[in-house]
């Protein structure tokens, strides 16, 4: 994350909800290549024990944690995903500095924060929940500090703020959207007909997940 992550800003679709300003915003270049000897920073290293952030009981310190995925270090990514229930301004990036000073998250490179209301372990809806409320120039914590596990070295972890943005919260002056649903009679009308669309097994509509996910501004299509 210390140097492999470039930030720059500019233009960007008028329907990203996510910038600060309309049309402009910021982007995030990752370096995902093999790097060269004279690339590398050896002085930064990390640890490979995912125990003790598996343990549903070491988030429970933190009150406003509300789920966390760690299914990715099964995978050997080191990449975790918090759902939090922000309360106050700068609360993620506040939660982000007590996280990585804990010894047992020297083994965690980045942290994928989202809100109180997206359950975490549903990875696909978390991802994109988080993608969709992300400026990765504004929303991006970088923590650095003395490595307490492996003396002499340093541990950098990235946190992304991916939590719906608020002016209560995150001086925010632009409408943040609601998640578009079907209403009931849209989807009670696809329900009836599926078994004569010849797709497959029946979906429950996704427009069900997000129903009780609004914030008073208009949200329901037909």
């Amino acid at each position: 994350p210390v140097t492999d992550i470039y930030f720059s800003a500019g233009p960007m679709d008028v329907l990203d909800h996510s910038c600060s300003k309309l049309g402009f915003g910021g982007k995030m270049c990752i370096d995902g290549t093999m790097k060269f000897d004279e690339e590398r920073d050896d002085n930064i290293q990390f640890t490979n024990n995912f125990s003790a952030i598996r343990d549903k009981a070491f988030w429970s310190q933190f009150p406003a944690i509300r789920s966390v995925n760690t299914s990715l270090l099964q995978k050997h990514i080191p990449c975790i995903i918090v759902s939090v229930e922000k309360d106050r301004r700068g609360h993620i990036n506040t939660l982000h500095q007590q996280i990585t000073a804990l010894k047992e998250l020297e083994a965690v490179r980045l942290i994928l924060y989202v809100e109180h209301t997206v359950d975490a372990n549903d990875l696909a809806v978390a991802l994109w929940r988080f993608c969709n409320n992300l400026d990765p120039k504004r929303d991006s914590h970088l923590v650095q500090r003395a490595s307490i596990s492996l003396p002499g070295k340093q541990y950098a972890c990235m946190g992304l703020d991916g939590t719906r943005k608020t002016k209560e919260h995150d001086d925010f002056q632009r409408d943040w959207p609601n998640i578009i649903v079907a209403d009931e009679a849209t989807i009670t009308a696809v329900d009836k007909k599926w078994d004569d669309l010849g797709i497959g097994a029946f979906i429950p509509s996704p427009s069900l997940k997000f129903k009780d996910q609004q914030y008073g501004l208009e949200a329901v299509v037909n």
